[in-house]
């Protein structure tokens, strides 16, 4: 009798386990389970499965790390590396040399001005990296996630605005955790092509008060991306360097984290490459600074070039170009306080 009371059991028990582990709804169960308890519980469901087709051996790493004095968190999603971690206003990144939350968040392809996510959202994507920062109104401190492709070669705009979602949406979630009180976008648009090179000499974009007239041979080509008053990286590129393969000048600004990964406490053994003073000029470049709205560290405006700024006429060219950069950029982010190289 016991028989045949037991056997129905087991048998339902093997038919639940099996259903559990083969169907549609047991994968999306396992998956959910183990997100709960990786990476802290902070990548998103549906962002994530995007990736991964709720395949649970896509969650395959994670690693509490630490660098640049601050605790960041490290995780895998399929082929994507994500960072993130909080950032405090007060905290420098250029002091430290190895991994840390700074330099997983910066772009990686220097080529290629960083193209704004839109939708709201303070982020950019070189379809290489891709990362957002919320600033936090109710503390001195920014939430940063990036991701960066291990080892896929799909630079598809739809790939790309897919980790964007996957990003912010992290990072709703990493605010939560860290009771930042944040303004959030909405959904990624449609990303733009890729700036290419433009031998017009016109700036439309990122490049727009940078005075280029008079100076074709020296600025032309331009490479510039659509403007926008959120992105916390922007560039601008121009002319060639035939040498070394890449662009003469090199313009960009930097908001919030992204300014303080530049930055050490001071420029003593560095010939002023670090930027601790708020303007000034070294050998290799020039840069501004300004305060801006959302963050506490104050934005930075670097020009970089890969010929020495050893003469009086390279010196004018140098300050010249950052400067109308500088106004312009700052203009666009409602900045105040531009200090400028004198």
């Amino acid at each position: 009798m016991a028989l045949y009371v037991a056997l129905p059991l087991v048998l339902a028990c093997v038919a639940g386990f099996a259903w559990y582990r083969l169907s549609d709804t047991g994968r999306g169960w396992r998956y959910e389970d183990k997100l709960a308890g990786y990476c802290k519980g902070l990548i998103p469901y549906d962002e994530s499965a995007v990736f991964t087709d709720l395949d649970t051996a896509g969650l395959d790493y994670t690693n509490p790390s630490f660098g640049a004095g601050l605790h960041y968190d490290f995780c895998r999603v399929a082929d994507i590396n994500l960072a993130l971690g909080r950032i405090p206003g007060g905290a420098l990144g250029a002091d430290d040399f190895g991994m840390s939350i700074f330099t997983e968040i910066q772009p990686e392809r220097t080529y290629v001005p960083p193209t704004p996510l839109g939708g709201g959202w303070r982020g950019f994507t070189d379809l290489s990296t891709t990362s957002v920062v919320l600033p936090c109104r109710n503390q001195d401190a920014s939430v940063a996630v990036s991701a960066k492709a291990i080892s896929s070669d799909d630079r598809s705009l739809d790939r790309a605005r897919k980790i964007a979602e996957l990003v912010t949406a992290t990072a709703v979630k990493a605010a939560s955790r860290w009771s930042c009180d944040a303004d959030l976008g909405g959904r990624i648009p449609d990303l733009p092509e890729e700036p290419k090179p433009s031998g017009a000499g016109v700036a439309e974009g990122t490049c727009q008060g940078v005075p280029l007239q008079g100076r074709a041979s020296l600025v032309r080509p331009i490479m510039e991306t659509e403007t926008s008053a959120m992105a916390p990286v922007e560039g601008c590129l121009l002319g060639e360097d035939k040498v070394h393969g890449e662009a003469r000048y090199r313009l960009a600004s930097w908001f919030g984290p992204f300014a303080q990964r530049h930055r050490s406490a001071t420029d003593e053994d560095n010939d002023g490459a670090q930027y601790s003073r708020r303007a000034g000029s070294d050998a290799w470049g020039t840069w501004a600074s300004a305060k801006c709205p959302g963050f506490s560290a104050r934005a930075l405006f670097t020009f970089h070039t890969g010929e020495p700024i050893d003469t009086p006429a390279r010196r004018d060219v140098a300050e010249d170009l950052l400067i109308g950069f500088a106004r312009a950029s700052a203009k666009r982010h409602h900045c105040t306080d531009l200090q400028i190289p004198s």
